[in-house]
């Protein structure tokens, strides 16, 4: 009894029969379907219409072999993700995401903590050739013992950290210019009695942002003594604590403005004083940093300096992607992103009486 041969099946569709169905070159199908970003949009639409309809597919594993690049993005995010109101971490990883699919990458995250054995694994990665860039988000380079993830040859881009020092393209915002806008509003509505309520103290965003209200309160010719520090951690618990150091303060030396390292701090920092008698803004203005949404909605709503974590992820992806396919062969050191002053109603100007009695 005879065995019936397996029908024959029909050959897969080639970049060829791609080709024909679009009216277009076989190289154009390619540039279309893995380098979208390359071809006009009328034609590469075409391409992926006729694509679509034969059920043709872009084989990217042979494809990567052939041309020594994957098309992933490893991205390495900070030791401690702290999930608060201020999302700009996680804001800018899903624009970086976005912006990724639509250039045909696919993302990577390597970590969700830093300890040892996960540098190790970050390293892996990098050196294995299963990525062709790294974003690291408000992180330093991962390292080991033996070896760091420089020496991978990979394009690094940095995100929220300026290092650029270290020759690493950077893509930030311009923290302390941004925040010494916030400072000049607050003169602007009379005040001269200033509060930075600030994050880590080694934390780059700290720094800068520090640097601006001391610069800005110098160009509005302020005397240094007039501006207070007091310690906080960029969370809800670091204003908490400003707060009821705050109200300890005799009322005469109370500033009347408070600058806050980022939202959650000018939250914690709110309640605060509010839940102990005192009014926002009536007895003291408040500004934060980082844009979080939850601030429009607050009892005052927040005024806040807000970052355009949107641009920022898609600046990256261009920047790292650029390094990649040799397209960018001299990336800029740094790109600053602009912040925006939105002020709502938790700052107003002083009354007359008090700035009578500052003056």
């Amino acid at each position: 009894m005879s065995k019936k041969s397996a029908p024959d099946r029909a050959p897969a569709p080639s970049v060829a029969d791609v080709a024909r169905e679009a009216g277009v070159a076989p190289s154009t199908v390619s540039r279309a379907l893995t380098k979208p970003g390359r071809i006009a949009e009328p034609t590469r639409l075409k391409v992926e219409a006729a694509a679509r309809k034969l059920g043709y597919m872009v084989n990217q594993a042979a494809r990567n072999l052939r041309i020594g690049q994957t098309r992933t993005i490893m991205v390495v995010l900070p030791d401690e993700l702290y999930i608060g109101a201020s999302q700009t971490v996680l804001e800018v990883l899903r624009s970086a995401a976005e912006a990724m699919t639509a250039r045909g990458y696919s993302l990577v995250i390597a970590n969700v903590s830093r300890a040892a054995q996960t540098d190790e694994h970050i390293l892996s990665l990098a050196f294995g050739g299963t990525v062709s860039g790294v974003l690291l988000m408000a992180t330093p380079i991962p390292s080991t013992a033996d070896r760091n993830l420089m020496q991978a040859g990979l394009p690094v881009v940095s995100l929220h950290f300026d290092m650029s020092g270290q020759n690493i393209p950077s893509v930030i915002s311009n923290d302390s210019q941004a925040i010494g806008e916030a400072v000049e509003a607050l003169v602007e509505l009379g005040h001269a009695r200033f509060l930075y309520i600030r994050g880590r103290t080694d934390n780059y965003h700290d720094i800068e942002r520090l640097r601006g209200v001391r610069e800005a309160l110098a160009r509005s010719g302020i005397s240094p003594a007039s501006l207070q520090t007091m310690p906080g951690d960029f969370n809800f618990e670091g204003g908490i604590a400003a707060g009821q150091l705050y109200l300890a303060l005799a009322p005469d030396e109370r500033p009347t403005a408070v600058v806050c390292a980022n939202d959650d701090t000018a939250i914690g920092f709110i309640k605060t004083v509010i839940d102990g008698g005192l009014d926002v803004p009536g007895d003291v203005s408040v500004v934060g940093f980082d844009g979080a949404s939850v601030g429009a909605f607050m009892t005052p709503s927040l005024s806040t300096v807000q970052q355009s974590t949107a641009e920022m992820g898609r600046q990256a992806v261009d920047l790292v992607i650029g390094m990649a396919t040799g397209e960018l062969l001299a990336p800029p050191d740094r790109i600053e992103v602009r912040c925006q002053l939105v002020l709502r109603q938790s700052v107003r100007a002083l009354a007359p009486e008090l700035r009578s009695q500052i003056s």
